[in-house]
C-alpha cells in the first residue's frame, strides 16, 4: 500500500473512531480524497473530507475537521503522520512522515524493472489500431507520428496492466492499390524494355492517378528479379486487366516487405497481427456485418443527398435517384445517413470499418482504440454509430487523433523526398534524427495539437532538445554512480535505513516525485496520452539537476559524511532507475554515457567534484 493509500486508510479510521464515539452518525461514510497541495510549506497532502460531510455530520466544517485531527494521531513519534493542521474553511493539511516516503519508495525499487509498471488497468483486454498507412509506398512522416503515438500508447497499456494486443490494417483492397499494381506495371514496362530492346515493347505512359514516385521503379525491379527474362516478358505483354488482381496482391506484399514493415523495424515498432482488408472481403466478413445490421433494422435502401459542395448538376436525375443500401447512422447522431454500397454494387469504404470494427468487438476486446490521422476526425462518429447499431455500447469505441506534423530544419521547410514522390519518409527522419529523438519529438505534445519537428535541433547535444534533456538526466545519474566505485565507495542497497541520512528538501522532493512514476503511466495510458510521462521526465530531471548545481559545491554527493553520502547515492540509484524505467516504457534508450555540450545543463562543469558530469 502507497503512502496516499496508508494517509486515506487513517483517516477513514479517524471517522469510523468520531462515530463509535457518537459524534455523528452518517447513513454513507464519504470516500477520502487526497491532493497534493499547491504550495509545498501547506503539507505533503490535503483532504476536504471535513466538508464533503459536514451537512450529514450537522456540524460546521472546522468543527468536523477539528474532531477528525484530534483522532489521526499524528505527531514526531507516528510513523506516517508528522502533522495534521486545520486550514481555512476545513480542510486538513497534513505532512508525512520522511520515512514512510522512503519505504515505498524502496519498496519500489526493489521491483527493478517492473517500477512504474501497475495493475491499474487489470482486466482490460485491448486492441490498438495503429499506423493503417495504405500500402502504396513508403510511410511519410505524418504517419510516423500515428505510428510512433500508438506503439507509446499500447506500451503504457501494458505497464498499466492491461492486456494489449497491437494490430495493423492493410488497406489493400480500394481503388488506390489498383492504381499502385498499373503504375508498377508500367514501371516493369519500361524495365523490361530497357534490358530486352529486340522485344520492340512500347511501355505505356503512366495514368493520371498512378503513383509517380520513384520508389515505384524499386517496386517494379523487386518484382522482375525472381523472373527469367521470358516470364518478364510474359508479364509486361499480359493486358493488365486480365492479371489486374495478381499484380495488387504483388505489389501491396512488396510495400509492406520491402519499405513499410523495415521502417517500422526501425522505429521501434511491432504489431501481433496484419490484417488484410481484401482478405476480409474474400472471407465474406463485411457481407455477415451488414446482414447483422439489416437484420437488426438499421440499414435500408433509400436515395441519399449529394455531399455537401458536390450537388448534382441540373437534369442529372439518374444520379440523383440512385438508390443505395445506407446505414441509418443519423439515428445514433451521425450528420447523415452513410453508404454502404456503391451504384456499381460494390461495397464502400464504410462498409468495411463497419466490418472490421465488427470483427475487433467479436474477438472480445473491451476497449478498442485507434489512432488516426486528424483528417479522419469525420469518421468517429458514424464508426461509433456502427459500433452501437451493432449491439455494443459506444463507450468501448476510442479515436486519438493525431495532427500534422510540419518538419524543418533550422527552421526553414524541409524539401520533399525525391524518391517518394511528394513527401519525406519516416525512413529519412529517423536515419537523420535517430530513432530516440523522433519518439520523444513525437510525443512531447498531445496528439490533437501540430507542432514543428526541426531536424536540426533534434541532433544538438544541450538541454533545449527534449529528448537529449531527459537522456541526460539518466547518464548523469550513472555518471555519478560510476565515479563513486572508481573512488571505491560502495553502493548501498536502497533501503529506508539508507535514504534516512537525506535532509535536504529537495532531496525529499526527489523522493516524491520518484514515487509518482506508476501514478503518471497509469493516467496516461487511462488517457491514451503519451506526453504525460515526457512532461513527467523533464520535470523530474530538472529539480535533480537543480538539486546537484544548488548543492554542489557545500553538500556533495560524495562527501566526507558517510551517512550523507551513502544516503545520497541510494537517492541516485532510485532516479537512475526511475528514469530509466520511464524512458524504456517509451520505448526510448536509456544511456549511461552520452555526449554532450559542457554548457548543456547550468552547473554540470566537466570535471566538478560531485561527479556530476555525463562522462567520467
Amino acid at each position: 500500500m502507497g503512502v496516499k493509500e496508508q494517509v486515506a486508510a487513517r483517516i477513514e479510521q479517524a471517522l469510523a473512531a468520531c462515530e463509535a464515539e457518537g459524534l455523528w452518525t452518517l447513513e454513507q461514510r464519504p470516500l477520502v480524497a487526497l491532493e497534493r497541495p499547491r504550495q509545498a510549506e501547506h503539507g505533503d497532502l490535503a483532504t476536504n473530507v471535513a466538508m464533503t460531510l459536514a451537512k450529514a455530520a450537522r456540524k460546521p466544517p472546522r468543527e468536523v475537521a477539528q474532531a477528525i485531527v484530534n483522532r489521526l494521531g499524528a505527531g514526531e513519534g507516528d510513523a506516517l503522520l508528522r502533522t495534521a493542521e486545520l486550514a481555512g474553511p476545513g480542510f486538513i493539511n497534513l505532512r508525512v512522515a520522511p520515512a514512510a516516503w522512503f519505504a515505498q519508495l524502496a519498496e519500489g525499487v526493489a521491483r527493478g524493472d517492473a517500477w512504474g509498471r501497475s495493475d491499474a488497468l487489470a482486466g482490460d483486454n485491448v486492441i490498438v489500431e495503429f499506423v493503417s498507412a495504405n500500402p502504396t509506398g513508403p510511410m511519410h512522416v505524418g504517419h510516423g507520428r500515428g505510428a510512433i503515438t500508438g506503439d507509446v500508447i499500447s506500451r503504457l497499456l501494458d505497464a498499466a496492466g492491461a492486456q494489449v494486443h497491437r494490430e495493423y490494417y492493410i488497406n489493400d483492397a480500394g481503388g488506390q492499390v489498383g492504381h499502385l499494381a498499373h503504375a508498377v506495371w508500367v514501371r516493369a514496362q519500361q524495365r523490361v524494355a530497357a534490358d530486352q530492346p529486340a522485344a520492340a515493347l512500347v511501355p505505356q505512359p503512366l495514368g493520371p492517378d498512378d503513383y509517380q514516385g520513384e520508389y515505384v521503379i524499386d517496386i517494379a525491379r523487386a518484382l522482375l528479379a525472381p523472373l527469367t527474362p521470358e516470364q518478364r516478358l510474359q508479364l509486361v505483354t499480359t493486358p493488365f486487366e486480365q492479371q489486374k488482381f495478381e499484380l495488387q496482391q504483388q505489389a501491396v506484399e512488396l510495400v509492406m516487405r520491402e519499405m513499410i514493415r523495415p521502417d517500422l523495424e526501425l522505429a521501434g515498432i511491432a504489431f501481433d497481427r496484419y490484417f488484410s482488408e481484401a482478405d476480409m472481403h474474400a472471407a465474406g466478413s463485411v457481407h455477415r456485418a451488414i446482414a447483422q445490421l439489416e437484420e437488426a433494422g438499421h440499414a435500408e435502401v433509400k436515395v441519399l443527398p449529394p455531399p455537401k459542395g458536390m450537388e448534382r448538376a441540373p437534369g442529372d436525375e439518374e444520379a440523383a435517384n440512385q438508390p443505395l443500401l445506407v446505414m441509418k447512422t443519423s439515428a445514433f447522431g451521425d450528420d447523415t445517413d452513410r453508404a454502404l454500397r456503391k451504384p456499381d454494387g460494390s461495397w464502400t469504404y464504410f462498409a468495411g470499418d463497419v466490418a472490421y470494427h465488427w470483427d475487433k468487438l467479436q474477438r472480445g476486446y473491451n476497449r478498442v482504440i485507434n489512432v488516426w490521422g486528424a483528417d479522419h476526425g469525420g469518421y468517429v462518429p458514424r464508426v461509433r454509430a456502427a459500433i452501437q447499431a451493432l449491439g455494443y455500447t459506444p463507450e468501448r469505441f476510442e479515436v486519438v487523433l493525431v495532427q500534422m506534423v510540419n518538419l524543418l530544419r533550422d527552421g526553414q521547410p524541409v524539401r520533399m523526398g525525391k524518391r517518394s514522390g511528394n513527401f519525406v519518409t519516416l525512413r529519412d527522419v529517423i536515419e537523420e534524427a535517430g530513432a530516440d529523438a523522433t519518439r520523444v519529438f513525437f510525443i512531447e505534445r498531445g496528439s490533437n495539437s501540430q507542432f514543428d519537428f526541426d531536424l536540426a535541433l533534434a541532433k544538438r547535444q544541450e538541454e533545449v532538445n527534449p529528448v537529449f534533456y531527459v537522456q541526460y538526466g539518466h547518464a548523469r545519474a550513472a555518471s555519478i554512480l560510476r565515479k563513486a566505485e572508481e573512488r571505491g565507495v560502495k553502493l548501498p542497497p536502497v533501503t529506508v535505513d539508507a535514504l534516512a541520512g537525506l535532509g535536504l528538501p529537495e532531496e525529499l522532493d526527489l523522493v516524491k516525485r520518484m514515487l509518482e512514476l506508476p501514478v503518471v503511466v497509469a493516467g496516461a495510458a487511462q488517457a491514451l496520452e503519451p506526453h504525460r510521462v515526457v512532461f513527467y521526465m523533464k520535470e523530474t530531471i530538472a529539480a535533480f539537476h537543480s538539486y546537484l548545481t544548488r548543492y554542489k559545491s557545500s553538500e556533495k554527493v560524495l562527501s566526507d559524511d558517510v551517512v550523507k553520502t551513502q544516503a545520497r547515492l541510494a537517492l541516485v540509484q532510485a532516479l537512475k532507475l526511475t528514469l530509466g524505467n520511464a524512458l524504456r516504457m517509451l520505448g526510448v534508450s536509456a544511456p549511461d554515457e552520452m555526449r554532450r555540450n559542457v554548457e548543456a545543463v547550468e552547473g554540470a562543469e566537466a570535471g566538478s567534484e560531485d561527479g556530476s558530469e555525463a562522462t567520467a
